[in-house]
C-alpha cells in the first residue's frame, strides 16, 4: 500500500529532478527524432550563444592537390578545415581569384602542374600582415585553410581560404584534447531545407568581421568528419543583436537556412 501511495503521488506532482518533465532515454532508444527536434524546432530566438571558449579545433582533412583544384566544385569537405602538402610555387599572374578589379588571392602550382587557388581575402581581409609571403615564385610546402565555393564572374570557383597567416607552411599540431562531441552540423546538412529556423552547435574555425556590424564564420562539428561544416553570415542591416564569436569558441547558433539552397545560415 505504501509503495502504491508513493507512485500515485509521483504521478500527480511529476519529477522535480527530471529535465522539463522528460524521462532520460534508454541506451537503446532511437535519438534521431529528438535530435532533429532540437535542430529544426529550436525553443530559442535568433542569435549566438557562446558555450565555451578556447576549444581545440577539429582536425584538418588531409587533402591532395588534385582534390582541391579550382573546378572541383562542392564536396564533403566544403566549409571545413583542410591541409594540403604540395611543395609548390606561388603564381600571381594571371590572377586566379579575381574580385572585380582586384585580385583576392594567388595560385600554388605543384611540380606535377596541379593548381590550388588560395583565397587571401575571405577571412584575412584586404591587407593581411603576411601578404608579402605570397610573391611570385615563392615556394610553399603546405597550405591550410577553409575549403570554400565562391562565385568568380559568371562561374563557380573552388578555393582554399586562409583562415590565418599560419596557413602558409604551418605545422598541424596534434590535439591534446577534444571538444565535447556534437554532430549537429552533420545532421543539419543531411536534412537541409531552405528558409527554415534551425539551432546547431559547433566550433568556430574561421571568422571575419567589419566595423559595420557585418560578420561571418565557418562552423564545424568537433570531430572533423566529412560533411560537418557550414557558413553563417550576419548582414550589416540585420535586426538580430549578435557579436562575432572568436575562432575556437564552441557556440550554439539559432539562424535561418538560406532560401537560395546554398548551405548558408543567415542572421
Amino acid at each position: 500500500m505504501r509503495n502504491c501511495a508513493v507512485l500515485l503521488v509521483m504521478s500527480l506532482v511529476g519529477c522535480s529532478g527530471c529535465s522539463s518533465g522528460e524521462t532520460p532515454p534508454s541506451p537503446d532508444e532511437d535519438l534521431t527524432g529528438r535530435r532533429d527536434g532540437g535542430i529544426w524546432s529550436p525553443d530559442r530566438g535568433l542569435g549566438i550563444e557562446v558555450l565555451a571558449r578556447a576549444q581545440p579545433l577539429p582536425p584538418s582533412h588531409r587533402a591532395v592537390a588534385a582534390e582541391l583544384r579550382p573546378d572541383a566544385g562542392p564536396g564533403p569537405f566544403t566549409d571545413m578545415r583542410v591541409h594540403v602538402e604540395l611543395d609548390g610555387r606561388v603564381r600571381t599572374v594571371p590572377c586566379t581569384v579575381p574580385s572585380g578589379s582586384y585580385c583576392d588571392g594567388f595560385a600554388v602550382v605543384d611540380p606535377g602542374g596541379q593548381l590550388v587557388a588560395v583565397d587571401t581575402y575571405a577571412y584575412l581581409g584586404a591587407k593581411p600582415s603576411c601578404r608579402s609571403r605570397w610573391t611570385e615564385g615563392t615556394r610553399l610546402a603546405s597550405v591550410a585553410g577553409i575549403w570554400q565555393q565562391r562565385i568568380s564572374g559568371s562561374g563557380a570557383l573552388s578555393v582554399l581560404a586562409l583562415a590565418t597567416c599560419d596557413g602558409l607552411d604551418g605545422i598541424e599540431q596534434p590535439l591534446d584534447a577534444r571538444s565535447p562531441p556534437s554532430d549537429d552540423v552533420r545532421l543539419l546538412l543531411a536534412g537541409w531545407a531552405p528558409g527554415r529556423l534551425v539551432s546547431v552547435r559547433g566550433i568556430v574555425v574561421a571568422r571575419w568581421k567589419s566595423s559595420s556590424g557585418a560578420f561571418g564564420f565557418a562552423l564545424q562539428d568537433p570531430d572533423g568528419a566529412p560533411s560537418s561544416g557550414v557558413k553563417l553570415v550576419r548582414a550589416r542591416n540585420s535586426p538580430v543583436p549578435a557579436s562575432a564569436p572568436e575562432v575556437g569558441d564552441q557556440v550554439r547558433v539559432t539562424a535561418r537556412t538560406a532560401r537560395s539552397g546554398e548551405h548558408l545560415l543567415e542572421l
